[in-house]
Order: structure tokens, then sequence, then C-alpha cells
């Protein structure tokens, strides 16, 4: 068996790769920065956000499914809840405060905008004695489960 060595040099690499970076080809690498430069130059960043979410938690407590939602900065008027089979939805929308036209901002990361989310009932629900509070910026919507759904005890007779 013959072993073969083969040797690199990093000076003719290059010389297979200077046929693409010839004076028309430089031309139009100088084209595509002169693009991207302007473009960041005219970057302005977004002002207002249009992004709510509203982090949930559901868990299971007792004999009903209770669902805990954050939302910082919204109103209870602002906050619409329905029940469609076994879907939950939840609707939400912060509303963005007048600010003069001659304000200069410097940060803005609140966020203002609509929330909507669909959640999977993992159960079926007593429609009627579903309830929901909001306070401090959380709601929290309680909806006991039906009769066919919670477990029953089944006694064990001996004979």
């Amino acid at each position: 068996m013959t072993a073969i060595t083969v040797r690199r040099s990093p000076s003719q690499a290059l010389t297979v790769v200077e046929p693409f970076f010839s004076h028309t080809h430089m031309g139009l690498l100088d084209e595509v920065e002169k693009l991207a430069r302007s473009m960041w130059e005219s970057w302005t960043p977004v002002v207002y956000r249009t992004d709510l979410s509203g982090r949930l938690d559901m868990y299971e407590e007792k004999d009903e499914l209770v669902m805990r939602v954050e939302f910082p900065g919204i109103r209870k008027d602002d906050i619409d809840i329905s029940l469609e089979g076994d879907t939950l939805n939840i609707k939400a929308e912060k509303k963005q405060e007048e600010i003069s036209d001659e304000a200069t901002f410097y940060k803005c990361e609140r966020s203002f905008g609509q929330y909507f989310r669909s959640v999977s009932l993992p159960f079926p629900v007593n429609e009627d004695n579903i309830s929901a509070m909001f306070s401090d910026g959380i709601l929290e919507i309680r909806l006991p489960k039906a009769e066919e759904a919670k477990s029953k005890h089944i006694d064990i007779k001996v004979k």
C-alpha cells in the first residue's frame, strides 16, 4: 500500500478564490455593504409593542379546575371570558395611554394590545357554577367539575 502525502498551502487556497473577487465582484460586494449600512443607519426602534401575553397557571383543586392568569395593567372591564363546549376562551385588551406627540422616549418596554387564548379543559365542567375574580392584575377562574367527571367511590360488599 502506498502512502500519499497531501500538502496544503494557505496562499494557494487564495488563488482558487481570487477569480471570484475580481473587480466586478468587489463592486457588487461594495453595493451590498452600502445597502446594509444605509438600512442600519435609517433604522428606528419600534416605540409601541403590541404583544400582550397573560401568563397562565391551570391546576385541579378539590373538585374544580382553577386557572390564574396575570394581566398587569388591564382593567376588569377589558376582559371577556366565554365557554364553548370544552374550550374556555379568554380575551383581554390593554389600551395604550395617551402620550403627547412631543414626548421623547428613552425606553418603552410595556406592552399594549389584545390578548386571546383558547384553553381546552381536561374534563367536563358545571357551566352554571363557573366563577371569576379579578384582583391586583390576577384573573382567577374556578370551574367546578361536572357530576359525570367526578370520581365515584364504589363500596365492596362481602358475600
